[in-house]
Order: C-alpha cells, then structure tokens, then sequence
C-alpha cells in the first residue's frame, strides 16, 4: 500500500487511502490540457474536500510512499513522531 502526497506550489495535501489516485492524476491532467481548472481533492475528514485550483504552471509533484500493509494504521499519525520515539544523539 502506498501514502501519496501531493505538493501543488507550496501546498502539501496528503490523500486518504480510499483516494482514487488513477482518477484524481486523470483530472489534474485534464485540468492542465484545458488551460486550467479546479479539482476537488477528498480528504481524510469526513464530509470534507479541498478544491484547487490547477494550471499550466502550477508544479504538481506526487510522492508516493510505501507503508505497512497495516490495517487501521494511519501512515501519518502524529503520534507516530513522538519525542521518545526518535533516536537519541549518540546512536548516530
């Protein structure tokens, strides 16, 4: 399974597992070849989306990250990055 994470100019939007990521590359796409136009990203909130809008200058970069086939994980869980669960100085 991967995470994706889409930087749109300086904004950073992370897709929620359930995103059809084919679907949402074919509507930024469109949106480039027509000139321009918005696209609804979904989001991890419920009843929530967020709408960009894209053109022919606007850098899209699209990461994808392999993670854990770990079920009800969430790749980006804040508690994930706790101070205790970070390396300590002297194990570098």
């Amino acid at each position: 399974m991967y995470a994706i994470e889409l930087t749109i100019g300086d904004y950073v939007h992370r897709l929620p597992r359930a995103a059809d990521e084919a679907a949402i590359l074919a509507e930024l796409t469109d949106a480039v070849r027509a000139g321009g136009g918005v696209v609804t990203l979904p989001t991890s909130a419920e009843g929530s989306v967020v709408s960009i809008l894209i053109s022919p200058g606007v850098l899209v970069f699209i990461e994808r990250t392999l993670v854990p086939d770990d079920e009800g994980s969430d790749p980006f869980d804040p508690a994930d990055f706790t101070q205790d669960k970070w390396p300590a100085a002297e194990d570098f």
